[in-house]
């Protein structure tokens, strides 16, 4: 398949889809071309869009792709697009943080951090779609196990875990102020 024209079917699938895609599901949508061609062609598309200062930005949210538009151009779009989202509560945050950081983790363990019951704000924080559940620990009452998610890559606007702040980074922080 020439390359320019799966670029141009890959910006549709993105297009059209919306939400992050990963390299699997757009070889099955995609089936004229290889995986390895798919993949090729979207890093390229990447780094042209960076490049050319192009309005629609292709980001990478750990091995999942989605157009994204520049977060320095949020002031032109805030007439145009209302935000309804709640901002996330300090316990919100906090448990948030804790799962990022210490995942897979059980809501015990994170208890145990918190120093409070958190499963009403676990409970908010898988409506919400930033964590999931990843399995159950396999001892005594078999407890769920909790991760973060592409979502939540997103609302922080990352590629992956390992652009988290490390916690020297976050204690000097603190403790600078």
């Amino acid at each position: 398949m020439d390359k320019i024209y799966l670029k141009g079917l890959i910006e549709e699938v993105l297009y059209v889809w919306g939400e992050p895609i990963d390299i699997n599901s757009l070889s099955q949508i995609i089936t004229d071309a290889d995986k390895n061609q798919i993949k090729k062609a979207i890093e390229e598309m990447v780094d042209e869009r960076k490049q050319r200062k192009s309005g629609l930005l292709i980001n990478n949210f750990d091995g999942n792709y989605q157009f994204v538009t520049r977060h320095k151009h949020d002031k032109y779009f805030s007439a145009l697009v209302k935000k309804t989202e709640k901002r996330l509560t300090s316990s919100a945050l906090e448990t948030l943080s804790i799962i990022a950081y210490k995942q897979p983790i059980t809501r015990a363990e994170v208890d145990k951090i918190r120093g409070i019951n958190s499963q009403t704000t676990i409970d908010n924080l898988l409506d919400r779609g930033l964590i999931k559940e990843n399995g159950r620990l396999e001892k005594i009452g078999k407890p769920i196990i909790y991760v973060t998610t592409t979502l939540f890559l997103q609302y922080f606007n990352i590629s992956s875990l390992e652009e988290l702040p490390e916690i020297k980074e976050l204690e000097e922080e603190i403790y600078e102020d």
